[in-house]
């Protein structure tokens, strides 16, 4: 008798945990899942959906439907995604003016991760395809840090191109100057100036002049913006390459003020928090939007999936027993839909993964960066292409 109230005691903590959606990840099921899902954040303006790892071929897969079902269900017209700000823009123009194929083109100038993913291909197609209906999807990039095949051959003949005419303050020389050292920042293979403090008081007098600029002037400001943190980051001077990720997110926003936008991004730029506290992109976003910002993190049970600096396949860690996963896998669902919030009240104290499948924190010290957590019972490993 006391086993049989046992058992339906944690059933019954069981249905009260957790907001499930109980549909499998398989191909027929996937598409359904992701529209819930879509249906229960869609109140929200701007909808961040994270990743562990930029690897897990079905966690791509379900950002994949749930973009698509946010954008054909609940008119989300604007997708940013986790790649350099002036690529993205330059990709997106080329496709809109001269029909440049976004998918045909992603591989060395977006993300190699998204590029090269089989499971991205398909969201560039749709995206091109969104754009023969009445409602186009808009592809934009928000990282400050600005290293793609476009931005290395073509951001800073294009910023000469569109700066005023050189004068007293800000000379042909003093253009060339800075120019290289752009340059080797973009291509990766910088060197700290001698004086840095110098460089620094001749890019501000860049800054000064490029306000010059007539067409797109706040865009080009933003850019600079990145070069700058960029160079810094480089030097090992400061990292706010993720701070200025959040500040080209809400320059987004201000720029499609009437839209709702979905945001892709690895959950480190993502959270309304980095996990030392400091300023990242959803916190920025969090500040700016506290009641229209909604974080999505997912997480798996067992499985493996690509490490994207190794490019080696990794497992996903054993689960111990007070962790939020081997509790999810029990629900007998290949995709779980959990509220966080949920999830805080009834188990605080249990343990869930943050980064890479690999480590892990109490749910009490990190539940409040996210508001739905999406768990899969096998995590499976993207196919880079």
């Amino acid at each position: 008798m006391l086993k049989h109230s046992v058992y339906w005691a944690f059933i019954a903590f069981i249905a009260l945990m957790w907001l499930v959606s109980p549909l499998g990840f398989a191909t027929p099921n996937m598409p359904k899942v992701a529209n819930d899902f879509a249906a229960k954040v869609a109140k929200y303006k701007y909808v961040a959906l994270g990743e562990q790892s930029h690897g897990a071929a079905n966690v791509f897969s379900f950002k994949r439907e749930a973009v698509k079902a946010l954008h054909k269900n609940y008119n989300y017209n604007v997708l940013a995604l986790e790649s350099g700000l002036y690529d993205v823009d330059w990709l997106y123009r080329e496709f809109i003016k001269n029909g440049q194929s976004i998918a045909g083109n992603a591989a060395g100038n977006l993300f190699y991760m998204y590029a090269n993913s089989a499971e991205l291909k398909p969201l560039f197609r749709y995206i091109e395809q969104s754009h023969r209906s009445v409602q186009p999807l808009k592809l934009v990039g928000f990282d400050s840090q600005l290293t793609g095949g476009i931005s290395k051959q073509f951001l800073v003949k294009e910023l000469l191109s569109l700066l005023p005419p050189f004068n007293a303050q800000f000379n042909k020389q003093q253009w060339q100057e800075i120019a290289a050292v752009l340059q080797s920042v973009i291509e990766i293979n910088s060197k700290k100036p001698n004086n840095t403090e110098a460089f620094f008081t001749l890019f501000t007098q860049l800054e000064a002049h490029a306000k010059g600029i007539t067409a797109r002037p706040d865009f080009w400001q933003r850019i600079l913006v990145g070069l700058k943190a960029q160079a810094k980051r480089q030097w090992q001077l400061e990292d706010r390459r993720s701070h200025e990720m959040g500040n080209n997110l809400v320059w987004q926003a201000q720029q499609h003020k009437t839209q709702k936008m979905i945001i892709w991004a690895h959950i480190y730029h993502l959270q309304k928090e980095r996990n030392d506290g400091f300023g990242n992109a959803g916190k920025v976003m969090f500040d700016h939007y506290p009641k229209e910002y909604h974080v999505t993190h997912f997480t798996g049970a067992q499985g493996q999936f690509v490490n994207f600096i190794s490019m080696k396949i990794d497992p996903v860690v054993s689960l111990s027993k007070n962790s939020v996963e081997f509790k999810a896998n029990k629900l007998g669902c290949d995709i779980c839909i959990l509220d966080v919030p949920t999830l805080l009240t009834q188990q605080p104290d249990d343990k869930v993964l943050l980064i890479d499948y690999a480590t892990s924190a109490p749910l009490k010290t990190i539940a409040y960066k996210w508001d739905t957590l999406i768990h899969f019972s096998n995590v499976t490993p993207s196919v880079q292409q």
